[in-house]
C-alpha cells in the first residue's frame, strides 16, 4: 500500500497535503521520470509508482505551472460539503465548535493573502493555511508566536473534520 492510500484511508486532509505536497515535489523534478525514480534509489515501490502517475495526472491536466490534480479536487469539494453538512443539517457540535475557534484565524489569513471580500470555503481556507505553515516548517523559517496559535485550532478543525469524514464517508 502506498502512503497515499494509507493517508487517504486514516486522515484526509493529511492526504489532502501530502498530494499537494508531491504535485510540488513534481513541478520541482521538472517532471523528469529520471529524477523521480532517482529519489527511490532506483528501486520500485507503491509510492513511486503512485509518484509517477501523479505526475502523468498533472501533465495530461496541463498542470505543470499551478494548480491541482482533479482527483485532489474533488476530495477538497467532498469535504466542503462534509464541513456545510457538519455545520448545518447533521449539525456536530464539536466540528461547529472547533471550527467556531479557527474561523477568526482562518478570515484574517484569507484577507491577508487575497484581500477583504475574497471568496473561498473554510475548508479551502484550512487547507492553504496549513499547507502554508507547513512550507514555512520545511524552510525552517521563523514562524511566529501568533501563527502558531492560530495553527492549533486550525489543525483541530482538520483533525475533527477528518473524523467526521471516516465516520461519515467510512462508515467507522
Amino acid at each position: 500500500m502506498s502512503t497515499a492510500v494509507d493517508k487517504r484511508e486514516s486522515h484526509i486532509v493529511e492526504y489532502l497535503l501530502f498530494v499537494w505536497q508531491m504535485e510540488d515535489l513534481a513541478r520541482a523534478a521538472d517532471f523528469e521520470v529520471g529524477a523521480i525514480r532517482s529519489m527511490f534509489n532506483g528501486e520500485d515501490s507503491p509510492d513511486l509508482e503512485w509518484l509517477l502517475k501523479l505526475t502523468q495526472d498533472m501533465k495530461k491536466e496541463g498542470l505543470q505551472e499551478k494548480g491541482h490534480v482533479a482527483h485532489a479536487i474533488e476530495t477538497l469539494t467532498e469535504l466542503a460539503l462534509l464541513h456545510d453538512l457538519l455545520t448545518g443539517p447533521m449539525e456536530d457540535s464539536n466540528y461547529v465548535k472547533t471550527f467556531e475557534s479557527a474561523q477568526p484565524f482562518l478570515t484574517e489569513l484569507q484577507e491577508k493573502k487575497q484581500g477583504a471580500g475574497s471568496m473561498m470555503h473554510p475548508t479551502e481556507q484550512m487547507l492553504t493555511a496549513l499547507y502554508g505553515w507547513l512550507v514555512l516548517r520545511m524552510k525552517k523559517e521563523t514562524i511566529s508566536v501568533e501563527t502558531e496559535a492560530a495553527m492549533v485550532a486550525i489543525r483541530q478543525m482538520a483533525n475533527v473534520l477528518a473524523r467526521g469524514h471516516i465516520r461519515v464517508y467510512e462508515g467507522r
